[in-house]
């Protein structure tokens, strides 16, 4: 364990080896409530396909869920930084009830990348922006009412305790990334390295990143980037406790829990193929939760089903699993549980810079398509084997992209990000 005295000059260094902190899943202000944003449904049309995203509203542990808020999915545009819709992206929420905020990005006329925030107050039905700055900035909600911070490598690192209305600037240079608010304010850890060159540790602050704790992780608790996804952390329900998930060789996902603060640890969840991750306010309670696309004829395109696995006593009882399929008349169906393909297939790297790959160990893959956010298909290409195809996109402009993938199974669909 070490001291670092001097945070802007060491969290430089921490922050250039880690990727962006994306989460698509909060827990709510309440016991057993979680948001989500979705692909919620496709629609394949003649003169090009419609994309749907979705915020869900799920409560009573996962066997209730409702769609409160559904926008059509659009690029990141030029010259629009102030007049594009809201777009659903990331979703995080903190300990009011109702109170939700998203993170979206877009671009200016300069072509500067900016990021926004945006906040609602009625469980996600409505929206106003609240924050928008240049840059990458990444934006952390703590345990408190209308507490939350922002950190961006060119905006420095600020605090909010009015729901994003003001901010005060706590460092004019430095960035967190990968982390999460803890119990108290000024209270934040997180996770950094880049493996194998170095090591992956958690760090600790309790003065608002003036000073932090280092604490390293055995490789059996965080192994490094798989398949596009990087180690991340949460808190858990009491003081001390947090979760780490990380992606390992072979299509290997764990969880792993810690009561003391980052010391120690245990795995309490292990499966092939990730899946998104959500610790509850309730303490031992967390939630796995995966998603697939089931295919339709009429209308011709696919649609989103969403399981949710609720887990007790820190992962030694499972204590349901809710399957729920987002049809597209907003009507929301419970199924019954069903094995899930999307945990079978690896598509890495995420984000992307020339070369897609695209790999099965289990499924029979016939074709991989490369569908643009507007709903353009800008790449078809038949599979070439059952366990990994190459995919040229450097030709592709940057942005969001869908891949969808006809296997023996059904047809599998993945959100890329092209940088």
């Amino acid at each position: 364990m070490k001291r670092v005295v001097f945070f802007l000059t060491v969290l430089a260094a921490i922050s250039g080896s880690i990727t962006a902190q994306e989460r698509y899943i909060t827990r709510g202000a309440e016991e057993g409530e979680l948001y989500m944003s979705v692909h919620w449904y496709c629609d394949y049309g003649f003169w090009g396909d419609t994309v749907y995203d979705a915020i869900l509203h799920i409560t009573e542990n996962g066997k209730k869920v409702a769609i409160n808020h559904s926008v059509e999915s659009r690029p990141p545009d030029s010259g629009i930084a102030d007049s594009l819709p809201m777009q659903i992206y990331h979703v995080i929420a903190d300990a009011t009830p109702g109170v939700l905020y998203n993170v979206d990005w877009c671009y200016d006329t300069e072509v500067y990348p900016y990021t926004r925030l945006w906040f609602s107050d009625d469980y996600g039905k409505s929206w106003e922006m609240r924050d928008k700055n240049i840059g990458q900035n990444r934006y952390y909600v703590s345990n408190f009412e209308g507490l939350m911070y922002r950190g961006g490598e060119w905006n420095g690192i600020s605090k909010s305790s009015d729901y994003a209305n003001t901010w005060t600037l706590l460092h004019e240079k430095g960035y967190i990334s990968r982390s999460e608010p803890y119990f108290k304010e000024c209270e934040l850890f997180g996770i950094s390295g880049s493996y194998p060159t170095d090591p992956w540790s958690l760090y600790y602050t309790n003065d608002c990143f003036d000073t932090y704790t280092v604490i390293p992780i055995g490789e059996e608790y965080v192994y490094g980037k798989i398949g596009g996804w990087a180690p991340n952390v949460f808190r858990g329900g009491l003081p001390g406790e947090m979760y780490v998930t990380s992606g390992f060789p072979n299509n290997v996902f764990k969880v792993s829990f810690s009561a003391d603060t980052g010391y120690n640890f245990r795995i309490v969840y292990q499966r092939d193929g990730y899946r998104d991750f959500m610790s509850d306010r309730k303490a031992g309670d967390f939630y796995i939760v995966s998603q697939r696309t089931i295919a339709t004829e009429q209308p011709w395109g696919w649609y989103t089903r969403v399981c949710i696995e609720h887990y007790t006593d820190y992962g030694e009882t499972l204590a349901g699993t809710d399957c729920h399929d987002l049809t597209r008349d907003g009507v929301v169906t419970a199924v019954e549980e069903m094995e899930e393909a999307n945990g079978h297939i690896i598509i890495y790297p995420n984000p992307i810079e020339r070369e897609l790959r695209v790999a099965s160990y289990e499924l029979q893959m016939d074709e991989i398509a490369i569908w643009d956010i507007m709903g353009r298909k800008v790449l078809l290409q038949k599979a070439e084997n059952r366990k990994q195809n190459e995919l040229d996109i450097s030709h592709l402009p940057v942005g969001m992209y869908f891949v969808q993938l006809i296997t023996d199974r059904g047809v599998i669909t993945r959100k890329v990000v092209k940088k």
